[in-house]
């Protein structure tokens, strides 16, 4: 079984602690309203979720959703330690299709990613409901920092315990990719693209010409517009402008420069030829923007 987590969410540490697995209240039913992860740290652990009977052993993981009874199931045997932390995630992690999420494209470009765009891309990450790991004692290392630092919080600890829980569940995402065999490289146009709109956002302030751009990416201009039309939706010229409309929202906003002075300042030589453009972004003059 295969759980989506979102890029985006916003997770929140409760509680984490390291059970011993020889405790007599392990035998009994626990449900909590958290997700909470388990990790195997040593020996065996005979582990019941549902209807499900697990053994697991040293370096095995467990997700268990909210409300998700379970207790231990082998009174009888000697068993381990594991840790075990809950937390909260908005928006809710879900179940994913078993049979596709092995083949999931994982890693690929995202739309929206210039800096004018509104748009948010939660891409997900791809987390196993057991997993076993083989970066044991990282994992291991994050938990107990983990549990250390609940038990004597200082400081921000709540946000460092969320960091600390990111990374458990990068690690535990990071590997399953690795391990899927999941493609997971990105292909050479994308970091071409990334070049190009790094470029673009640090000097599109100034006159960028066609042979400039050629020459920082080795790349006809002709197909630096096209990926850049791919990976954006809109043209590089159009980009510019809303970068350039962009400064000079705020420039209008926040000083008593005039029109004409903030045309010039954002890259527009002739006011009349800033204020069209400033119109056909925005649907306004810039006059009658700053009155607004």
């Amino acid at each position: 079984m295969y759980y989506s987590l979102s890029r985006l969410s916003a997770l929140d540490v409760k509680w984490a602690d390291l059970f011993d697995a020889n405790q007599e209240s392990f035998q009994e039913f626990h449900h909590n309203p958290y997700y909470e992860l388990i990790l195997v740290a040593d020996g065996t652990v005979y582990l019941q979720a549902g209807e499900e009977k697990l053994t697991l052993h040293a370096g095995d993981s467990l997700l268990l959703m909210p409300w998700e009874q379970h207790r231990g199931w082998q009174p009888n045997e000697r068993q381990g330690h594991f840790f075990w932390v809950q937390f909260a995630s908005t928006p809710d992690i879900t179940e994913l299709d078993y049979n596709r999420a092995p083949q999931l494209k994982i890693v690929h470009a995202p739309p929206g990613q210039t800096s004018t765009s509104q748009q948010h891309f939660e891409e997900a990450l791809v987390l196993p409901r057991r997993f076993q790991t083989r970066n044991r004692y990282k994992l291991l290392s994050c938990f107990e920092e983990l549990v250390q630092l609940l038990i004597k919080p200082k400081g921000y600890f709540r946000f460092q315990a969320t960091l600390l829980l990111g990374e458990i569940l990068f690690i535990l995402t990071s590997e399953f990719l690795e391990q899927s065999h999941t493609d997971s490289a990105f292909p050479s146009s994308y970091t071409t693209f990334r070049k190009l709109l790094s470029h673009i956002n640090n000097n599109y302030e100034t006159d960028i010409t066609k042979e400039a751009l050629e020459q920082m990416t080795d790349r006809k201009y002709e197909y630096l517009c096209q990926i850049f039309k791919r990976y954006t939706g809109t043209t590089m010229v159009h980009y510019m402008h809303q970068l350039k409309i962009q400064q000079a929202k705020h420039l209008l906003l926040h000083t008593a420069q005039s029109v004409q002075e903030i045309g010039q300042s954002v890259g527009y030589v002739d006011p009349f030829y800033f204020s069209r453009i400033f119109k056909r972004v925005e649907g306004i003059s810039p006059q009658h923007f700053r009155q607004k």
